[in-house]
């Protein structure tokens, strides 16, 4: 069901629209996820044995991954996957070459929005990992030579690792084992005024959001409101509360930039088992989720998943999306109901638009389990 095919009756209550709310915090909508699909039957190229997707350029048609295949130039390198446009299949492999990758691991690479910067982790001068950035000026050219992002933000006396770009470039986001923080690694952030600007000092996201195990940053949202992690369970480390053991996938949100992180919440028994998931990111569109799960509890062998971010659209309960829920959409209109606010995928953007009605035309007459959890 196309946007333009929802009946005109329903666009008629547009007058009806309440304005109410407007100045309130930002809330999004609900959502749950499909059943996983392992990615050997979407992304065959990729060897689950020895690589997994770790980013998206912005526009879709680039997969970074991190690998250690024989014909690479070290240990894991950093190669990217690429397409002509959205909906076609992914190409093979290409390894992004020796002003990148060297003799060492890279690993964990971030894209800017504008597919100029990328950001990873190596550990080619230490035995732990530091985090670097290389460019290029256009997006066909190849990667340019990789710097270090420094002693402002590496600790030279433990690992970085992990580091996620925000959309508009200002705040950098890592994994860090440095003294001071709640666990063996914490959450990091560093921020600058402007992308011409140099990073201020790094900041622990805090107790709140992270505990007393590994906690290791995996994806940020495009609005910059949520953030995907996971936690690494150790023998004798307490758990995260709210976990299904092993290693869990989490996220936590904020109402805006400006708001601190809020509790994490677990993603769930539909993508968390009682082994270990990890690397929780998700598509420049917001419709799906990627992850990589252990088959058994050794850590030897694990597989890539994806599962299909699906919003919660039956507002009214009754176990169909219909003409009632588009009611309910169009009596909130132009507020921030949290409940209709289902568009941009995954979280909404804290108003009831076009964008929301875009996203319930695509899931009209769908039967909806009612029993489906959803993630809050």
């Amino acid at each position: 069901m196309k946007t333009f095919e929802i009946p005109m009756l329903s666009i008629s209550f547009l007058g009806l629209c309440l304005l109410s709310g407007l100045d309130a915090p930002p809330a999004h909508a609900d959502f749950t996820f499909g059943e996983p699909v392992n990615l050997r039957s979407v992304v065959p190229s990729i060897d689950p044995l020895h690589e997994s997707p770790l980013c998206f350029s912005y526009d879709g048609l680039e997969m970074y991954i991190e690998s250690d295949r024989a014909d690479g130039i070290g240990s894991f390198d950093l190669w990217v996957l690429r397409r002509a446009s959205i909906g076609e299949e992914w190409g093979s492999p290409e390894n992004l070459g020796d002003d990148v990758n060297t003799a060492k691991d890279e690993s964990n690479p971030s894209i800017s929005a504008d597919g100029l910067t990328l950001y990873f982790a190596t550990n080619r001068d230490y035995k732990w990992p530091d985090i670097w950035m290389t460019t290029r000026p256009m997006k066909n050219a190849p990667w340019g030579k990789a710097v270090s992002l420094g002693p402002k933000v590496n600790d030279p006396d433990v690992g970085d690792c992990g580091p996620r770009i925000s959309a508009d470039g200002l705040e950098l986001y890592f994994s860090s084992y440095r003294r001071g923080g709640y666990g063996r690694s914490d959450i990091y952030v560093i921020r600058r005024e402007t992308t011409n600007d140099p990073w201020g000092d790094p900041e622990n996201l805090g107790p709140v959001v992270n505990s007393t195990t590994e906690d290791g940053v995996s994806c940020l949202s495009p609005d910059g409101l949520l953030l995907l992690f996971s936690d690494n369970f150790m023998f004798g480390d307490p758990p995260r509360p709210g976990g299904y053991g092993g290693d869990d996938m989490w996220m936590t949100r904020r109402a805006s930039l400006s708001d601190p992180w809020q509790t994490p919440v677990n993603l769930g028994p539909q993508v968390n088992s009682s082994i270990n998931e990890r690397a929780p990111i998700i598509s420049p569109d917001g419709t799906m989720l990627y992850f990589i799960s252990a088959i058994n509890d050794d850590f030897a062998t694990w597989e890539n998943w994806q599962a299909s971010i699906i919003p919660i659209c039956d507002f009214n309960g009754d176990g169909v999306v219909d003409i009632v829920d588009v009611g309910i959409m169009i009596e909130h209109w132009h507020t921030n109901y949290s409940l209709c606010d289902i568009g941009p995928m995954p979280l909404g953007d804290g108003f009831v638009d076009a964008q929301d009605l875009k996203v319930l035309a695509e899931h009209l007459f769908e039967e909806e389990n009612s029993l489906a959890e959803p993630i809050q």
